[in-house]
């Protein structure tokens, strides 16, 4: 049940988070501007929620892959840019430019910043003026990762700080959160193999601290740039060598939008028009089929679920006919988190962006597909051409 309303929520959200973060990327009014960045980040707050709610109902435990984890952290502040601009909220980074990997999920991890930094906003809301977010990472007695979230907020109260990993248990007002936030990231932590602690002194500020095991077999680590650990920034996070700047896009490419809510649709097509691309938005999975068969794309995005012919069978149905779209595929999916929709992703190694979804989210992944389709190709053609021989 909690899934099924999951992805019934996540479209209109989906559009109400793109369409006011396209209105403050053309700097509106400044009376406007406001109002816009409050839709955004009741917006978001609307989708942490969701997400939290889709964390306590899954039903498959997520793929281990080596996670960096300042890309994590660089790639949440990034996320969180608008809302704590708007906030005044000061973010500090310091993050260890030899960190090493750990073992697990990027997106669950991810999803414990998010929860922290949450929290970490509406402490410093309450002083009502401003206030600094520190995050720092840093490797511990050779095989452990320590990260770090300071807020100067007015603390947490000796009373209640036993009980705020407890489920539901909150004392924020009726509406305002749920009281999941710090429980998924205790159970994701746990699940890690790690361990939280949090301290808040007498005088104010709080601090949670998360230690992870290292990754075996470190093969790499992320370098910062030159200005070393402990850069201080307004709003915008440090980025890291490995994450280099979107590149512009030739505008002959051409994708090809299957979705069945028309805003989504809309606002998936604005945001690639935006970025260059040839758009054809169709709402049906049936008409896809047709047009699919009879003109070139150089990508396909697509909503797994669809009345009529959905995602799935979408695909394989062109994969049955050796069409080679199946290769340039992205789907755009609420529904996750649901065991059958995990594992037909991870089988046929598909990419895809989980609703509701950021306009960075989406047009980092596409890139990240052309890209892996460019580099695939020159493969694909060597092998056939071996095999003629």
């Amino acid at each position: 049940m909690v899934t099924g309303v999951a992805h019934e929520l996540s479209n209109p959200l989906t559009s109400i988070l793109g369409y006011a973060q396209r209105l403050l990327l053309r700097g509106e009014e400044p009376g406007n501007r406001e109002e816009t960045a409050q839709i955004l980040q009741e917006a978001e707050r609307a989708s942490t929620i969701l997400r939290q709610l889709l964390m306590t109902a899954r039903d498959s435990r997520p793929g281990r892959s080596r996670v960096a984890l300042n890309q994590v952290v660089s790639h949440t502040m990034e996320l969180q840019r608008f809302s704590l601009a708007a906030e005044r909220v000061r973010v500090e980074l310091d993050l260890d430019p030899l960190l090493p990997f750990v073992q697990g999920d990027a997106g669950q991890l991810q999803q414990v910043l998010m929860n922290l930094i949450g929290n970490a906003r509406q402490a410093i809301e309450q002083h009502a003026r401003g206030g600094t977010i520190r995050l720092s990472t840093k490797r511990i007695d050779g095989h452990r990762v320590v990260l770090e979230v300071h807020d100067d907020g007015p603390g947490i109260p000796e009373a209640i700080r036993a009980r705020i990993f407890d489920p539901f248990f909150t004392t924020k007002p009726a509406g305002i959160g749920t009281g999941l936030g710090l429980s998924i990231v205790l159970g994701i932590v746990r699940e890690h193999g790690g361990q939280v602690r949090v301290a808040s002194p007498p005088g104010g500020g709080t601090t949670f601290t998360l230690e992870f095991p290292a990754a075996v077999e470190e093969s790499r680590v992320l370098a910062l740039p030159a200005t070393g650990p402990g850069m201080k920034t307004d709003y915008f996070p440090v980025r890291e060598v490995s994450t280099p700047p979107p590149r512009p896009v030739a505008a002959s490419k051409r994708v090809l939008v299957v979705e069945d809510e028309p805003t989504v649709a809309r606002l998936i097509g604005d945001v690639l028009e935006d970025d260059g691309f040839r758009v054809d938005l169709l709402l049906d999975g049936r008409e896809t089929l047709k047009r699919a068969a009879s003109e070139d794309y150089d990508l396909v995005i697509c909503d797994m679920k669809m009345p009529r012919l959905d995602g799935q069978r979408f695909y394989n149905t062109l994969a049955r006919t050796g069409n080679p779209l199946r290769e340039k595929f992205l789907f755009v999916t609420g529904d996750v988190i649901a065991a059958h929709t995990h594992e037909f992703l991870e089988r046929h190694h598909l990419p895809h962006v989980a609703k509701p979804f950021r306009v960075e989210e989406l047009t980092e992944k596409v890139r990240r597909v052309l890209e892996d389709t460019r580099q695939t190709a020159p493969a694909q053609v060597a092998r056939s051409g071996a095999a003629r021989k």
